[in-house]
């Protein structure tokens, strides 16, 4: 019992003098033991490494930057790019000589957009988008009840939308898109 003992007081004297051996004698901390932590979990109590579960991690910080990573380039600051905007082109036949094409917003924002077009009708329609009387985008021909998307790039102006088959434009189908 007593050898036991003394082996334990040896073992945290043992301890203890290399815990304080590097503090006494003015050496440079580590810089892990520097390191200031940045979690991602911002507003909550830290936790240590071993309690965090799934994709939380703490990342230490050195100098600034995130250990295992160069440091960030500050030459230019980029303008963050916002998620596309979004616009609802719905296509449908009040009667059979009115046609209507409602757009579920009128005016967007320049840059990517994805834009639905629903055929809510009756018939097959299609969608175009037109600028200053060129055609800049078109959506293949969509069978009743169906719906399809894509992802176009708008420039700032005015946007005609419509459908380009039999008479539907003349009859209303069509609608106008203001890009800022």
């Amino acid at each position: 019992m007593r050898r036991a003992l003394g082996a334990f007081f040896a073992l945290i004297l043992v301890v203890a003098l290399a815990v304080s051996l590097p503090a006494a004698s003015g050496a440079a901390p580590s810089a892990t033991s520097s390191a200031k932590h940045r979690c991602k979990h911002k507003g909550k109590k830290h936790r240590p490494k071993a309690r965090h579960r799934g994709k939380k991690r703490c990342r230490k910080q050195v100098n600034g930057t995130q250990t295992g990573q160069e440091p960030a380039k500050t030459d230019k600051p980029s303008a963050p790019s916002g998620p596309p905007g979004r616009l609802l082109a719905t296509e449908l036949e009040i009667s059979s000589t009115q046609l209507r094409l409602q757009l579920s917003r009128a005016t967007v924002a320049e840059g990517d957009t994805i834009v639905e077009q629903y055929n809510a009708g009756e018939d097959p329609h299609n969608l175009i988008l037109e600028r200053q009387g060129t055609v800049a985008f078109s959506f293949p021909t969509l069978e009743p009840g169906g719906n399809q998307r894509q992802t176009v790039n708008l420039s700032p102006g005015t946007w005609t939308l419509y459908c380009s088959l039999l008479n539907h434009k003349s009859l209303g189908m069509q609608a106008t898109l203001k890009v800022d």
